[in-house]
């Protein structure tokens, strides 16, 4: 009889381990989808700031120019928001002054990002390599490469989620489930 006692505890002990496994890799999944969102932002804000720069040099015609300007403008005005709304992103601006006078409904980031992209192929990917793109160019490879390594670490949280030990013992805890950035970021060249 106590080696059913002994069965039982070594096996709560390892389903106790393998749920700390699974709980601690799950937070450390986690924590690389945040840091990779971070980056992403930051990436499509220099892509912005650099589809500006070169809006503003002169370098395409008119009306690429004024479009290309414009949707630079409108995507770094947005890029306080959050790309995707999946509850991970929280907005920490303390200060109500900064957002008054903006919509209460934030802007569709995805479908911004996605087009600044066509802008850009339809404009810059006109134009000869260098000419001082060099920025922009860099720029948007940052922008397509962190959103793989977004997306791959979203797939990653997703794979663990699914686990029938992280569902069965609630290991997620009331983290909202990460969501893919899906945009169109390609180039024509």
């Amino acid at each position: 009889m106590i080696w059913w006692y002994v069965l039982l505890a070594v096996g709560v002990l390892g389903v106790g381990v393998v749920a700390s496994f699974l709980a601690r890799s799950l937070d450390r999944i986690h924590k690389n989808v945040m840091k990779s969102r971070v980056a992403l932002e930051r990436a499509l804000t220099d892509r912005a700031q650099a589809a500006l720069h070169v809006a503003q040099s002169g370098a395409l015609d008119a009306a690429s120019s004024i479009v290309l300007a414009d949707l630079a403008i409108e995507a770094i005005a947005a890029s306080v928001y959050p790309i995707v709304d999946d509850g991970l992103d929280a907005i920490s601006i303390g200060d109500d002054a900064v957002l008054a006078g903006r919509e209460s409904d934030p802007p569709d980031r995805l479908s911004l990002e996605s087009e600044l992209s066509r802008a850009l192929r339809h404009s810059v990917d006109q134009l000869e390599r260098g000419s001082g793109m060099e920025d922009l160019e860099r720029a948007r490879v940052a922008v397509q490469m962190t959103r793989r390594f977004h997306n791959n670490h979203v797939a990653q949280a997703r794979r663990v989620r699914k686990n029938p030990l992280v569902r069965l013992l609630h290991l997620q805890g009331h983290a909202p489930e990460p969501q893919m950035v899906n945009l169109d970021d390609r180039e024509d060249r």
